[in-house]
């Protein structure tokens, strides 16, 4: 199909429907072929395969909601020997997200728009070696809804290999709380690093600050907690 085509039907990957008016920044998603994915059946494709999109045999690691790219952009600078898959469903966020790291002309930074709970379709059993959420929603309404609850670990029993690390930030003190009771009750888990003041603790220097966790600090004088939890199992 040309470029042509392509673009007249690119709604139809996140549509049911035509539309009168499109976001433009759908369109920019073509821009960036080498580090944006959108079309679900090609990254089915690659399951258990990532290594061959990346070109090497890298270890993957895997983060739920990019936001801008900011995080993204910070780790793929500093570990060029990682392979970095990032999550986000935002048009606009996926755009400045590649856009970053093509100025910074990344070879190991890859975006797929998906959902965090459509992971099994397209990644593989014991495929990463970490993977990040950094300030999911907390739901304060309804937790049920949450991002990081019973069954995500299930999901990291699948992809997650053994000695891999899960890594949790947010600003919201319940949901910390919560995570550490809930690993306490798993087995094949163990948290190996936590604190509830990341800014001050000694994990500060090398940690990579998100785009709502520099707006934050700058408005608000609010702990950050952090999480490490291995997968020992």
């Amino acid at each position: 199909m040309d470029q042509e085509n392509i673009r007249e039907n690119l709604w139809s990957h996140f549509f049911k429907s035509p539309k009168k008016y499109y976001n433009p920044y759908m369109y920019k998603l073509l821009d960036y072929p080498e580090y944006i994915i959108y079309d679900s059946k090609v990254m089915d494709s690659y399951k258990g395969k990532w290594n061959e999109f990346f070109k090497n045999d890298n270890p993957i690691y895997l983060e739920i909601g990019s936001g801008s790219g900011n995080f993204a952009q910070g780790m793929v600078a500093r570990y060029p020997d990682r392979n970095h898959m990032a999550l986000e469903l935002r048009f606009k966020r996926l755009v400045l997200s590649a856009r970053k790291v093509k100025r910074d002309k990344a070879q190991n930074a890859l975006f797929l728009r998906r959902r965090g709970e459509e992971v099994l379709d397209f990644v593989a059993e014991n495929e990463v070696d970490g993977i990040f959420v950094n300030f999911p929603d907390p739901w304060e309404e309804n937790e049920k809804n949450r991002v990081v609850q019973e069954s995500f670990f299930k999901i990291l029993d699948v992809i997650l290999k053994k000695g891999g690390i899960f890594y949790f930030k947010t600003d919201h003190d319940k949901y910390y709380q919560d995570i550490l009771d809930l690993v306490d009750q798993l087995e094949g888990y163990e948290v190996i690093y936590c604190t509830n003041d990341l800014h001050n603790s000694e994990k500060a220097e090398q940690n990579i600050k998100t785009e709502f966790e520099q707006l934050f600090l700058c408005k608000h004088n609010k702990n950050i907690n952090y999480i490490e939890i291995e997968k020992t199992k």
